[in-house]
């Protein structure tokens, strides 16, 4: 970030014209116990040089891992270089929102293509451009398949989709009178299809089932939405993991009339805990009650191809009181870098990208298992992601590997009800073989038995 100093004569110009005293009275709408209330410990009149070298040494105090296998929404991929070159050009310093066509020409165009490449990887007609995140285009696609249904409040969400997810549609969909959750649970690590048949109605909206699901299995998509249709009911798929869509066949291909999710794993880093990227992809019948930003591409006068906001007028911005979304904006400048990444990898990239994902996960859940210290609580096929029950305990385990510089896989004790001494594993095509057999190998001398 580049250091824009000020001196403080602008300083309390700047104040003066917000109407405050001091600049920690812009804070006060944090709690105070979560506000600092000293200086920083920065030596005073410090050179560059010394300041910097305070940050790295406080920067030096965090765990660095040498090996990463946790994923559960957060994924860590290999980001080329030339994503960072390409988006710190000048023109992409302002990649927000185009109310403007006739200067905006270049970010709705990146926009439009995002859109078409999202489309590609979906099987459907129609995104739009960008959400906040995987859990509120979740919310977002749940709430529009409740005005298209009209009539019909109940939400079904298998236990398999993010708990964090769930929990954001809990919090916004409890408000809205006449709407409810109802969970479907699991068998062998995937929607249970007689607890669906069983709680399918005329009063259900849609089904929301993940893709691959929060347990790293892959949802017969098929099957489910053949019984979500036969009751009159939309099937939303959820991908939390992008790039799985590099590998499995699009959502709208196999039965699903909607597909959101998480796309960070598209050219942008985890970066401790964001920003992340939200897709919400639907049916051409479905358009006019997407929410967000949709891109359009037309013809001038001339005959010349430009681009333009679509499909606006019923958002807050115009027309408050008929907005079918909260979501006023974009992530323009994360669609950005997905845009990129996508173009740079192409479709046989990508695929192969894929492939690594999906080889390494299953070298690595064989030598898990080859050690003894675990056994599959199902078997189903997955992408990068798989559990393991561990035989010991998980915190230990977990803080062993931290020791050593290796980020374990995710204790999904805390999640779901007989999920005790259940680990999440993820392997990318970041994770090398040393790596992966370097913990197979501390399992084996060090924790299990050791």
């Amino acid at each position: 970030m580049r250091y824009l100093p000020s001196a403080p004569s602008e300083d309390r110009a700047l104040l003066d014209a917000i109407g405050v005293q001091r600049a920690e009275d812009l804070l006060v709408g944090i709690p105070a116990p979560c506000r600092l209330d000293r200086a920083l410990e920065v030596p005073t009149g410090a050179s560059e040089l010394d300041a910097l070298r305070r940050m790295e040494a406080l920067a030096a105090r965090n765990t660095r891992f040498s090996a990463r296998f946790l994923g559960a929404g957060a994924y860590d991929h290999f980001v080329p270089a030339a994503i960072d070159a390409q988006v710190g050009r000048e023109e992409w310093l302002t990649a927000y929102t185009p109310y403007q066509p006739e200067v905006s020409q270049g970010t709705l165009q990146h926009i439009f293509e995002y859109q078409t490449l999202i489309c590609d990887l979906t099987g459907l007609q129609v995104t739009n451009a960008s959400l906040y995140d995987g859990g509120t285009s979740t919310v977002e696609a749940a709430l529009m398949a409740v005005r298209v249904q009209k009539k019909r409040g109940t939400i079904l969400v298998s236990q398999g989709l993010h708990p964090h997810y769930q929990e954001i549609l809990c919090g916004a969909i409890t408000p809205h009178e006449g709407l409810r959750l109802v969970t479907l649970q699991l068998k062998e690590g995937v929607t249970d299809l007689e607890d669906l048949r069983a709680k399918l109605g005329p009063d259900v909206a849609c089904v929301l089932v993940g893709y691959p699901n929060f347990l790293g299995c892959v949802e017969d998509l098929t099957a489910i939405g053949e019984l979500v249709h036969g009751a009159g009911g939309l099937l939303i798929s959820v991908t939390q993991e992008a790039l799985a869509l590099g590998w499995l066949e699009g959502p709208g291909k196999v039965g699903a009339d909607m597909a959101c999710g998480e796309a960070m794993s598209l050219g942008n880093a985890p970066s401790f805990g964001g920003p992340f990227l939200g897709f919400l992809a639907v049916k051409d019948a479905q358009k006019r009650e997407i929410p967000g930003r949709v891109v359009g591409q037309t013809k001038d006068l001339d005959g010349r191809t430009g681009y333009v906001l679509t499909l606006t007028a019923r958002e807050q911005h115009i027309r408050r009181d008929k907005a079918t979304s909260n979501i006023c904006s974009n992530q323009g400048l994360i669609a950005l870098r997905a845009n990129i990444f996508l173009q740079l990898a192409g479709p046989e990239g990508l695929k192969g990208l894929a492939e690594q994902n999906v080889a390494k996960a299953q070298y690595l859940r064989r030598r898990l298992l080859a050690t003894g210290a675990f056994e599959a609580p199902f078997e189903q096929p997955c992408f990068n992601e798989f559990v393991l029950r561990y035989k010991g305990d998980v915190g230990a385990l977990q803080a062993a590997c931290a020791t050593e510089g290796i980020l374990a896989g995710l204790d999904l004790g805390p999640y779901g009800e007989g999920w005790k001494g259940w680990t999440l594993w993820c392997a990318t095509e970041i994770n090398t073989r040393e790596q992966m057999d370097g913990l197979v190998a501390l399992i084996e001398t060090k924790i299990h038995h050791g």
